[in-house]
């Protein structure tokens, strides 16, 4: 799925991030993922992770880079059905004529498309790996096996009582068609996906 979506996002830079494992990790694909763009020689503000299985809408990069320069928060490009708190609070939104709405606190952030500021990406990835418990199942040795990278960041959200905003259409879609790494039922399409809508309309 990497080639369409590649040519979707340009000219924004790209590096592709491969993770694989037994049983499949998504929590850690993700580090490895904000690892790499933190990582880039041209020290962008931003990084934004799309999973593999997103679309992204019409004038993507030029749209999410005023984004960027409007915003030091967390924004979240994609809000699902579930939980029908935040989608009802994006249609409230959206019918408002509000471009932004605020992500309430939850047990997780969708982690499809989040555009993060440097300064947020650091914060996070120290926190994870500060010894804090992350959720997940506990093991037989003790250990927990923390495999959700929404729970992860949802976690996150929460005790750094960090504002994530959420932009109000959504400007990536999931892809339903895929089949979920965790193996959930496929409800998992956007909200209100903005479509064959322009997002250089909106007063971002």
């Amino acid at each position: 799925m990497w080639p369409a979506l590649i040519r979707d996002v340009v000219p924004l830079v790209v590096e592709v991030s491969e993770h694989s494992s037994d049983p499949p990790n998504p929590w850690a694909g993700y580090q490895l993922a904000l690892e790499s763009g933190l990582e880039d020689p041209t020290k962008p503000t931003h990084v934004l992770v799309l999973q593999d299985d997103a679309q992204v809408c019409l004038n993507f990069a030029e749209a999410v880079t005023r984004i960027a320069d409007a915003n030091e928060r967390l924004v979240s490009l994609f809000i699902a059905h579930d939980p029908r708190v935040m989608a009802g609070r994006q249609l409230q939104a959206a019918k408002a004529g509000e471009c932004y709405f605020t992500y309430g606190v939850s047990q997780f952030v969708p982690a499809i498309a989040l555009l993060w500021p440097v300064a947020k990406a650091r914060d996070f990835l120290t926190w994870a790996r500060s010894g804090v418990r992350l959720p997940g199942q506990p093991m037989s040795d003790g250990t927990i096996d923390t495999r959700s990278d929404d729970a992860v960041i949802g976690d996150w959200h929460r005790r750094r009582q960090e504002h994530v905003l959420c932009t109000a259409p959504s400007l990536v879609e999931h892809m339903p068609d895929v089949e979920s790494i965790i193996g959930k039922p496929l409800g998992r399409k956007a909200k209100l996906f903005i479509g064959e809508g322009d997002p250089l309309t909106y007063a971002w």
